[in-house]
């Protein structure tokens, strides 16, 4: 063989020796049944490792290409063409990419947990089907024009309709002045926070999130092999003085922040914090995204005073504004929407065509009916007066049956949103997360801790959102159960 592959060259040896046979096949050079150096001789004769060898043949063998068989060595395959056996690629060596997320195990933990009835489960971050509005839903679908295809060529940014809509609804409930044309639908938030990452950063890139974060934009940026640098936050929420140093360190793209209702910490940035992030911003340079899901469902009588800082920046335009129908309806509606600058929206638009990321024409049409269903204040005022019902409740439990073990970590109870962030009083009873997780679900209870948000020590969030108050009074007390047994004996 005078062949050798090239131990300088850019393509691994193992695939240029996969390359160099399946051509030699291909072509006809090998013929089928023609025998093939040992393992051991090939890597003698290309001066390469053995394992070098081995990789190249196991894929060679998983394409079909080659078959070994014990006393006849290694040979071209004999069924190359309609009579060939099945074939399995070897799906280990197709990751994209490896992702460091030391909270994965737990999490899964948690979600093997979500297939047992008899485990109340404190984690799900929308509404309980009691609350969902339903009857809005039914009412909305019952004005859908079935006679208006639903084509593939509709407009990319999404129904003209329901953009229209949008526009207005946060006029009038948010005062963000935003016209249709840079609007674009999406399939919920995690996948406008994907099309963001994609489409405005690179790999590698640094961006400022709020340390606790939303769990599963944590995960969209991990996968983009973005560089997530944490930003502290207090009881007003982020620090925004924090950001300069950052960017010097890090070299910072993009802020994250979840400004009003903070999942999972409850808090809401003040407004004169909101001022000084867009202004350090636009000092540096840099965007700012602003994830909105929670600010509709304030728990008090009155609307909140703080404005959502896109508000704020309705000329220079620094802000990328994201909303979602989820929290205020449910989840499988599957809407979305990115308020942003007209260059922003023209790049995102062509990312969810480019990877296919349509969203639904009839869900869309859905909401845009739903959007302006007469009864939407009513839902959306018993949503918010029931919250705000289970949210003292689960205080009262808590406080009742693990005052001694639990507490809130910011000085007063969240004003809106769906959760309670909280720590144990003694972290040093807990030395082990995922211990903690397997007994909470052995006594009949789950919920995520904190290393989930990217932040441990004993941390812990509870959704009063999702359960009702029998559950939650049946969930809090299993909790003070297991917290009492942790505290007999402590594991490790």
């Amino acid at each position: 063989m005078n062949w050798k592959p090239e131990h300088s060259g850019e393509m691994p040896m193992y695939k240029q020796i996969y390359i160099h046979f399946e051509n030699q096949i291909r072509s006809g050079t090998l013929q089928s049944g023609a025998r093939l150096p040992t393992e051991r001789e090939l890597a003698r004769k290309l001066s390469v490792n053995r394992s070098t060898v081995t990789t190249a043949y196991e894929e060679l063998r998983s394409s079909g290409l080659i078959e070994s068989r014990q006393g006849s060595g290694t040979r071209v395959s004999g069924f190359m063409w309609e009579t060939k056996p099945a074939r399995q690629p070897q799906w280990q060596r197709y990751n994209r990419r490896v992702v460091y997320d030391t909270s994965e195990p737990i999490r899964n933990l948690v979600h093997q947990s979500l297939g047992h009835q008899d485990i109340i489960h404190m984690i799900r971050g929308e509404l309980s089907p009691d609350l969902m509005p339903l009857s809005l839903l039914h009412q909305a679908s019952q004005q859908l024009n079935y006679d208006v295809p639903f084509s593939y060529f509709e407009d990319w940014r999404g129904d003209v309709q329901l953009r229209e809509t949008l526009a207005q609804f946060l006029t009038a409930r948010m005062n963000i002045h935003s016209d249709s044309a840079n609007i674009l639908v999406t399939s919920g938030v995690k996948h406008a926070l994907s099309l963001i990452a994609r489409t405005l950063l690179q790999p590698g890139d640094a961006i400022a999130v709020e340390g606790p974060s939303y769990l599963y934009s944590m995960q969209v940026f991990a996968e983009e092999g973005l560089r997530m640098v944490k930003l502290e936050v207090d009881e007003e929420g982020l620090i925004p003085e924090q950001l300069p140093t950052l960017y010097q360190q890090f070299g910072v793209r993009m802020v994250f922040t979840n400004p009003t209702y903070q999942n999972p910490t409850g808090t809401t940035m003040s407004t004169s914090r909101r001022q000084k992030l867009l202004e350090i911003c636009k000092q540096l340079n840099i965007p700012l995204v602003e994830d909105d899901p929670y600010s509709l469902l304030h728990l008090g009588t009155t609307l909140p005073m703080v404005p959502s800082i896109k508000s704020m920046d309705q000329k220079s335009q620094y802000v990328i504004y994201i909303g979602t129908l989820s929290k205020i309806s449910t989840p499988g509606m599957r809407i979305g929407y990115v308020a942003a600058p007209e260059p922003v929206i023209r790049r995102l638009v062509e990312a969810k065509n480019r990877m296919g990321y349509s969203t639904s024409h009839m869900g869309e049409r859905l909401a845009h009916y739903f959007l302006n269903e007469e009864g939407l204040d009513t839902h959306l005022d018993r949503v918010r007066r029931e919250l705000s019902r289970r949210r003292e409740y689960m205080l009262q439990a808590i406080q009742r049956e693990a005052g001694g073990y639990l507490e809130l970590i910011a000085p007063d109870a969240p004003a809106g949103g769906y959760y309670l962030w909280l720590r144990l009083k003694d972290e040093h009873a807990l030395v082990s997360e995922k211990l903690w997780i397997e007994k909470a679900i052995q006594h009949g209870v789950s919920f995520y801790p904190g290393s989930v948000f990217g932040e441990g020590g004993g941390k812990l969030r509870l959704t009063y959102a999702s359960i009702g108050i029998e559950e939650i009074d049946e969930g809090i007390k299993r909790l003070g159960r297991q917290l009492r047994d942790m505290s007999g004996n402590p594991i490790g």
